[in-house]
């Protein structure tokens, strides 16, 4: 058969889905809703190397659509979480869905199956928390509005409640962070525990973990008021703001852990490994500097055997700069025990990811690294980070592959490219 990623690509143009889900949603066709703009995100491809089972893939990805309401035409906005599958595949899987008792709509002319937010097929207990009667977590006073932060379907759901000033409290938000599992209890006593313990005045601030709900596997946050760091100028804001940073993340790692899984550097080449599997098999041109990258991971993959606490998703969008000018730390799902410079490489090869020159965000890194070293009295490894680095590099070109966004191949071989650079990087 013909490669899945072609017959999936149409799904991922915007103009040509606006054009497409308007004349196939329902709401759509009876005329009670105009789409005017679409936004996609979290796309998701799912492929299989076996030419017997390529058939099988599948795409799943959020549409966050803009239209207005006929005939009053008040704007709105709605979400759509679709699977997108090859052949007749979507009559099967909207059987299987509606025999679950599902939500679940049938777009047979484009191969999906749809639910319109906030139906998950994973998360039934969401609609109860888009209504603030339904949340007695939030006490009585009144919700001015729920804003939907990030919605991962059937992972979790992020909304954000604001509540309006009045004469006795003060403007305040609370977060509600929803999983299909019950990992939130887990997530909720890790904080718990590291909030208890001493922080200094250079530490970061973590949000004040609230409750967790067990019937809506709920885990509610105090929020926080700032400006996220991403939207500082890299080459000004954010570099001026490294150094408290790097110090920040080494008081982090000097906390004491929880009970935590460990991550050992040896599970990260094999992971590693599996993700350059797959992209060597998508990719055949870039077959050699794969093969390049993961013979010099191997060959130099360090010897660690201290793992403390690490984040495990450190990078800049969990970061918040607060008006007293501290740096705030969000989302501990992904706590473990292992070697602290994955989270700094973590960042590192993050900072690649925005539309900077490689000559504003090498100067960068290179702080990043001076900085965090120097809060270690001089004793992090360079090399052990760029083994590191050279990891997350590679783990960046595997997520822009499986979320084909657009020039995915384009962005894949640049991934790769940065991550055969030799350490360190040049002036």
């Amino acid at each position: 058969m013909s490669n899945p990623l072609d017959q999936f690509a149409p799904l991922l143009d915007t103009e040509l889905m606006v054009s497409a889900l308007q004349r196939h949603l329902p709401e759509c066709l009876a005329g009670d809703w105009q789409i005017t703009g679409c936004e996609i995100q979290h796309p998701r491809y799912k492929t299989y190397r076996l030419a017997e089972n390529r058939e099988r893939s599948f795409l799943s990805l959020v549409y966050h659509l803009r239209g207005r309401r006929l005939p009053s035409a008040i704007a709105d906005q709605r979400i759509l979480y679709a699977r997108a599958y090859l052949g007749q595949r979507s009559h099967q899987a909207f059987a299987e869905a509606q025999a679950s008792g599902e939500k679940a709509i049938h777009l047979a002319e484009l191969g999906m199956v749809g639910w319109r937010f906030p139906n998950d097929p994973a998360m039934p207990w969401l609609a109860q928390l888009m209504d603030s009667r339904e949340i007695p977590e939030l006490g009585q006073q009144p919700v001015s509005a729920i804003e939907i932060v990030n919605y991962r379907p059937e992972i979790r759901c992020t909304a954000r409640y604001r509540f309006a000033v009045s004469e006795v409290e003060p403007a305040r938000v609370v977060y509600g962070k929803t999983y299909a599992d019950e990992r939130g209890q887990t997530i909720y006593n890790n904080l718990r525990t590291l909030q208890r313990q001493f922080q200094s005045a250079t530490a970061f601030v973590m949000p004040e973990a609230l409750a967790y709900t067990a019937d809506r596997r709920t885990l509610w946050l105090e929020g926080l008021q700032g400006q996220a760091l991403a939207e500082l100028d890299f080459a000004t804001g954010v570099a001026e703001k490294t150094p408290a940073l790097a110090n920040a993340l080494a008081a982090f790692h000097q906390l004491t852990p929880p009970s935590l899984p460990v991550v050992t550097l040896q599970q990260q080449l094999q992971e590693w490994q599996k993700k350059a599997d797959k992209l060597s098999h998508a990719y055949r041109a870039i077959q050699p500097a794969l093969a390049a990258l993961l013979n010099e991971l191997r060959q130099t993959r360090p010897e660690f055997e201290m793992p403390g606490l690490i984040h495990g998703d450190f990078h800049i969008d969990q970061l918040l700069v607060l008006p007293n000018g501290r740096l705030a730390l969000f989302d501990y799902d992904e706590l473990a025990l292992g070697d602290p410079l994955q989270d700094l490489a973590n960042f590192a090869a993050d900072l690649y990811n925005y539309p900077y020159p490689i000559a504003e965000t090498d100067p960068l890194v290179r702080l990043l690294f001076t900085a965090y070293s120097a809060a270690n009295h001089g004793q992090t490894d360079p090399q052990r980070f760029a083994w590191h680095l050279r990891g997350q590099l590679l783990t960046r070109a595997y997520r822009a592959f499986i979320q084909q966004k657009s020039a995915a191949p384009q962005r894949v071989a640049d991934f790769i490219a940065l991550a055969l650079r030799p350490w360190p990087l040049a002036d």
